[in-house]
């Protein structure tokens, strides 16, 4: 069975877009808390949980993997293999000679043509 290109191709711009996404994230302005309709420094003082926990360049690091990811699926749609030849033997296109039916050598059925 094989995938399809329109669906290795999203599912590439979904992990690129997200790779955005924590880069994005990585050049974030802190947020001091004086904005309208926030306590004085409520947000602040609250400790961050989650995705926005990490320090600014882990997010960097994270999204740079996560667009190189991305460019490497994009590159295996379209015919990259990243091991090469490295699993396998190695395939020849068989000459006319070494092909495995000669002519002739498949009999031909002796059935009575239709009508």
């Amino acid at each position: 069975m094989r995938v399809p290109v329109w669906l290795t191709l999203g599912i590439a711009l979904l992990v690129c877009g997200f790779g955005l996404y924590r880069i994005r994230l990585a050049f974030r302005a802190d947020a001091t808390g004086t904005g309208a309709g926030t306590g004085a420094g409520d947000d602040a003082a609250r400790p961050r949980r989650g995705l926005y926990a990490m320090r600014r360049r882990t997010h960097f690091l994270i999204g740079v993997v996560y667009l190189l990811l991305g460019g490497a699926l994009i590159a295996t749609s379209y015919g990259w293999s990243p091991v090469g030849n490295l699993f396998g033997p190695p395939t020849t296109t068989p000459t006319r000679d070494t092909a495995p039916a000669k002519p002739g050598s498949v009999p031909v059925d002796q059935l009575p043509p239709t009508k």
